[in-house]
């Protein structure tokens, strides 16, 4: 409009786009300062998760961010340790489950009427029995209804005061007090009965990641006449749900990979260019950075359900097949088990959080020809499932002895474990035959690295809605990372540029 004006009275005009630098290259005082404040107090955490939900639950209907909230977020969270970097996630994700699946939206939509609408249903309440029981023609009605009334009184006021105390006791309320003033102590006092009734070490979701092995089902799995009765009915799929899938705790030591790999990322991070192929790798950065892409990078650049697959089998083989010596390689060991088991749960149970594929008839295919290969063996357990399996030569590709017809990758994925254990393997020991001297440290280190970085492509690759989805039951472990990632300036949900660009009129005088 004004530069119309100006044009139109004959002033030289003109728009100037002026970009913004980059944050490396940003050297004020004030940056210097706020990377210095390191947070570490668990109310300067919640207070922070305050100040970032209002940017960051856009991302739940896909929305996209500015340069400027990607800078925010990333240069406060490569300062953190990882343990307050997931509390603050838990808290918004929390909060996110709270607008989507309670009442905390109208509550909390505006900073006074949440108080008032509460404090006035339970006063209401409070006045409906009093005025019961000093009514003095109540008593014309029968026993039975005057208990009732009394019962149905009672229980409302008993919920409303409840619904109070959570109010009051919740991190909403104490972050609003903090943010304008504290209130004369009210939020110190608030925070720390807070922290009495949940303490900051107790988890916000349920810290559960399910476990799905390959090996395992195609064991347990065998035919028997109600399964197509399930199958008519669209039940196979629960009942496999329930019946086949584990669960187990998320280690402290799988976050900590998590978030170190995810930090180790974001650094490399430089441009546009950088930032677009650090986002779409699912195994090729780790391979690559640890210099072993040109054995395995096959293995990887298959389409992501198969490389799934491929992986899943591999280390569930090498995982039974090898006992750990030292300890010095059993965080690696289970994480890398773990995370494979909860990748093939998502590729079969939860496959809407999965990209598109074509996992779920591999994954059948895969399974009968293990059931096809093992069912000579009578009650056959997975250690000797194992190393049968492990027994067959891999000389050749497989997928000539086969043909296309079928999409089982289970010898692939047989391949892929000789070809790890080959390439790890000492040849400067002696006694070979004891566990082929692989050297568990630096494969199950590569293993470890490789999974995590699936995971990481596998969670920016869900829409926000089914991340919301998810939070209902408890929530994943992919909405756990997905928001992670987002928070330290990774996934596709931020308009990536040289800077933040700014017009600017310029008129001649």
């Amino acid at each position: 409009m004004e530069y119309t004006s100006s044009k139109a009275a004959g002033l030289g005009a003109e728009i100037k786009v002026e970009v913004e630098k980059h944050k490396g290259d940003l050297e004020s005082q004030q940056s210097k300062e706020s990377i210095q404040s390191k947070p570490t107090e668990y109310a300067e955490i919640v207070s922070k998760a305050y100040e970032f939900f209002p940017t960051f639950k856009r991302l739940f209907v896909d929305l996209i961010l500015s340069y400027k909230n990607r800078e925010d977020s990333q240069k406060y969270f490569e300062v953190l340790e990882f343990k307050d970097a997931y509390k603050l996630i838990e808290i918004e994700l929390s909060w996110m489950y709270e607008i989507l699946h309670s009442k905390a939206s109208v509550i909390f939509a505006y900073k006074h009427y949440g108080w008032i609408s509460r404090m006035f249903t339970l006063v209401i309440t409070i006045a409906a029995l009093i005025l019961f029981i000093i009514f003095p023609k109540h008593s014309k009605y029968g026993w039975f209804d005057n208990t009732l009334t009394y019962v149905l009184l009672g229980g409302a006021i008993l919920l409303e005061f409840t619904a109070f105390i959570f109010m009051l006791l919740s991190f909403w309320t104490y972050a609003a007090i903090k943010e304008s003033g504290g209130c004369f102590g009210l939020a110190d006092l608030l925070f720390s009965l807070q922290k009495k009734l949940r303490p900051p070490e107790q988890s916000r979701w349920s810290d559960k990641m399910a476990q799905y092995s390959l090996i395992t089902y195609s064991l347990q799995d065998q035919p028997s006449w109600w399964k197509p009765i399930m199958k008519f009915f669209g039940l196979k799929e629960t009942w496999d749900h329930y019946r086949y899938a584990t669960y187990v705790i998320v280690s402290e030591a799988l976050k900590k990979q998590v978030f170190q790999e995810l930090t180790k990322k974001m650094k490399s991070i430089e441009d546009r260019a950088s930032y677009k192929r650090v986002t779409e790798h699912r195994g090729q950065w780790a391979l690559q950075r640890m210099g072993y892409y040109q054995e395995f990078g096959w293995s990887v650049e298959a389409e992501f359900d198969e490389s799934i697959l491929l992986w899943h089998i591999a280390t569930d083989l090498l995982f039974h097949d090898t006992i750990n010596e030292n300890g010095t390689t059993e965080d690696d060991r289970l994480i890398s088990q773990h995370i494979s088991n909860y990748m093939l749960f998502l590729l079969i149970v939860r496959p809407f959080m999965m990209p598109a594929g074509i996992g779920q008839i591999r994954f059948g295919d895969t399974c009968a020809e293990a059931r096809n290969f093992l069912q000579s063996e009578d009650n056959i357990e997975v250690i000797g499932a194992v190393k049968k399996i492990l027994g067959v030569s891999t000389d050749y590709d497989p997928g000539l002895v086969k043909g296309d017809r079928s999409k089982s990758v289970l010898f692939n994925g047989c391949r892929l474990a000789h070809q790890l254990k080959k390439e790890f393997t000492d040849d400067d020991k002696q006694n070979r035959e004891e566990y082929k001297k692989v050297n568990w440290d630096r494969m199950w280190r590569l293993i470890r690295a490789v999974w995590v970085e699936m995971l990481c492509y596998a969670a920016s690759k869900c829409s926000g809605q089914y991340h919301a989805k998810q939070l209902s039951k408890g929530g994943e472990l992919l909405t756990v990372v997905w928001f992670l990632m987002a928070h330290l300036g990774m996934g596709e949900q931020y308009r990536i540029e040289e800077g933040h660009a700014r017009a600017k009129l310029i008129v001649a005088k």
